[in-house]
């Protein structure tokens, strides 16, 4: 098979990214693919929920996470094989990622005769479509497909991802990220608008809508994979006052939920009874928790200080594969905790590559602007992520309330992380501001 052909095989199966890594001879059935010491792989290949691997994780030196992969094998006829037991497979204290269970389940004898030996030359191609699945193809030394990856790799003509080289598949007739961008900012003000899943346009009017409509010019439907996926590039919008010198306030990281602690063991309610305050602009009966927390230090009105369990501040390294997040009281009880495992399953939607589009919003009727100048950042990692907490750059800012407290209460439950636009390239290897190219 010559690459185009197995470039076109992948698009028509939906793939719109294709990455291909050389195999080493370890990299084989038995001893796994090798897919990085760092957290690329996390923001690059789909996968199911990362849980605790209980079986290793007592008392090994060798703990672990593991998540379903839906991996696809090309067969001969061009159709699809599925994987039955493809695993990724993370080490967090190494950092190490690895890929097992690939040929489990597949009757096709061609990957096995590839995969399984430890031949030099070999090269996996993966491709990763909109809905989660991988599609998987490997040839051996001196065939088409890989002399055509040792060329485009040798001429610079793939982009390195990790242990990957990257080959874009852009969608038909698709403009690349900056040229959409542009036009969009030489628009002028956009009703405020979003995208259902079938692409249908529907108003908006929340004040994150912002978003929701650079969204929505983009193409970019709601999906359970990624937030904001446009050819591999995670797209945020972030409010200015000018769009000519672009400087914005907070940016939210993620959402979630706490998995741990008191807010889980006793409900949401009995966290907020406990650690939550009177509100202070004069609504009667309500009960808020809010404010910024950040490592290290007690909050004022919560009395709560946010902890890193498992995280070697010094040497900015996991250590512990059951550690997270933690909402401390004065005495070292948890009262709300965020464990790692969680944490990556949410951060796995960050991309390795962002783009930062500032916006102005006008009201009666809500409508906005898009800058021509953006922020780019290049190579998140979550020890990255950790290491803002522990510095203060990022942080849990809540707003969460309790109405009508003294009566039939109603609970109101915003968690989020945040980080100030400004510390933006804490979370990445690199980032700079760019100007759009001009629309010929």
């Amino acid at each position: 098979m010559t690459a185009a052909q197995l470039l076109a095989i992948m698009r028509e199966h939906g793939a719109l990214r294709v990455v291909a890594k050389r195999l080493a001879p370890n990299d084989n059935s038995k001893n796994q693919i090798y897919l990085g010491g760092d957290y690329t792989a996390i923001q690059l290949l789909p996968f199911g929920a990362l849980r605790e691997d209980t079986a290793v994780a007592a008392g090994s030196k060798r703990a672990r996470m593991k998540a379903g992969v839906e991996l696809h094998w090309i067969t001969h006829d061009h159709g699809l094989e599925k994987a039955t037991g493809a695993n990724l497979i993370l080490y967090p204290k190494y950092p190490e990622v690895r890929l097992s269970g690939l040929l489990k389940g597949v009757h096709d004898p061609a990957p096995a005769e590839i995969i399984v030996p430890r031949h030099e030359g070999r090269w996996l191609f993966l491709g990763i479509t909109g809905d989660g699945r991988i599609l998987a193809f490997a040839c051996r030394r001196g065939t088409p497909c890989a002399d055509w990856a040792e060329t485009a790799v040798a001429k610079h003509r793939a982009v390195p991802v990790g242990v990957f080289y990257e080959f874009l598949v852009p969608a038909t007739g698709r403009p690349d990220i900056m040229t959409a961008l542009r036009r969009i900012a030489d628009q002028d003000w956009i009703p405020s608008k979003r995208l259902d899943g079938e692409g249908n346009i529907l108003p908006c009017n929340s004040r994150n809508c912002g978003g929701y409509t650079l969204e929505a010019e983009l193409g970019i439907r709601p999906n359970g994979r990624s937030d904001s996926d446009y050819d591999g590039w995670e797209v945020k919008q972030f409010e200015v006052g000018n769009l000519e010198a672009p400087k914005g306030g907070r940016v939210t990281l993620m959402t979630p939920e706490p998995n741990g602690g008191l807010y889980v063991d006793a409900g949401p309610e009995a966290f907020l009874r406990k650690f939550g305050y009177a509100d202070r602009s004069g609504i009667v009966d309500r009960i808020n928790f809010g404010g910024v927390h950040r490592f290290g230090i007690r909050h004022a009105a919560t009395k709560l200080e946010l902890a890193l369990t498992g995280w070697d501040v010094d040497k900015g390294a996991m250590t512990r594969v059951d550690g997270g997040i933690e909402l401390l009281d004065a005495k070292g009880a948890i009262a709300a905790r965020w464990s790692f495992e969680s944490l990556l399953n949410h951060w796995k939607r960050k991309h390795a590559k962002a783009v930062y589009v500032p916006s102005k919003c006008a009201l009666e009727p809500r409508r906005y602007r898009y800058g021509k100048k953006v922020l780019v950042g290049v190579g998140t990692d979550f020890p990255l992520l950790l290491a803002a907490f522990a510095c203060g750059a990022a942080f849990y800012d809540p707003g969460i309330k309790l109405e009508n407290a003294s009566g039939k209460a109603v609970l109101k439950r915003r968690s989020q992380f945040r980080i100030q636009m400004k510390d933006i390239p804490a979370l990445y290897e690199k980032t700079e501001w760019l100007d759009l190219p001009a629309m010929r």
